[in-house]
């Protein structure tokens, strides 16, 4: 009696301690969040423009607070920011006569990296060539740029070490468009990119076809 006793014991800790240890991975799934949740370390008064934003993205940016609080922090911080719309350009005189190449749809990544939109490669009358994006909108980061990839969906920085780099996004919404170098063989970029630099992932793909 007494070694079953002395077992059931040291089962009992062997599980307790198994359950301390891996805590930080099961610990969200039995967590109430409610539908106001808080953000974790948030200031007080931008805690009301985080329950502002999308309940799926506030799940996710509480999921991503579980494996690094700070970034996690950062990135509501930035999500929580203002739209910066991209400067208004006329360029309607310049596609008058001009051929579609390649176009393509960005899409919905998840709920932090997401965008919408159309991205177009025309080429001009005059023969220069240019990427368009109209109707466009993504999430908000610091530090985006826009690539021509070959990957059709390249989500990492390593995905673009080959890709045509087209400097930084000009707004998160709003039509823009981007020269692109002539004599340049286009035909090997699958893909518009818009990634973010600050979190080395990319917030919306648009394949081209």
């Amino acid at each position: 009696m007494e070694f079953r006793f002395r077992f059931i014991l040291l089962t009992l800790v062997g599980l307790i301690a198994v359950a301390v240890w891996t805590f930080p991975a099961w610990r969200v799934y039995f967590r109430d969040r409610g539908e106001n949740a808080p953000f974790p370390g948030l200031a007080f008064e931008h805690q009301d423009d985080f329950l502002a934003l999308p309940r799926a993205q506030r799940e996710k940016l509480l999921d991503e607070y579980e494996r690094n609080a700070s970034m996690a922090l950062e990135m509501v911080l930035v999500a929580i920011d203002a739209d910066q719309p991209a400067p208004p350009e006329d360029i309607a005189d310049q596609l008058e006569g001009a051929r579609t190449l390649v176009s393509g749809e960005f899409q919905e990544l998840n709920a932090l990296h997401w965008g919408a939109g159309r991205a177009t490669i025309y080429e001009l009358a005059d023969g220069r060539r240019i990427l368009r994006f109209e109707d466009f909108a993504s999430a908000r980061c610091r530090d985006v740029r826009v690539y021509l990839a070959r990957d059709p969906l390249p989500l990492l920085a390593l995905q673009l070490e080959d890709g045509l780099d087209l400097g930084r996004l000009k707004g998160n919404i709003g039509d823009q468009y981007y020269y692109l170098p002539d004599d340049h063989d286009l035909s090997v970029y699958e893909s518009a990119v818009v990634f973010c630099q600050q979190f080395d992932l990319a917030l919306t793909v648009a394949r081209l076809r």
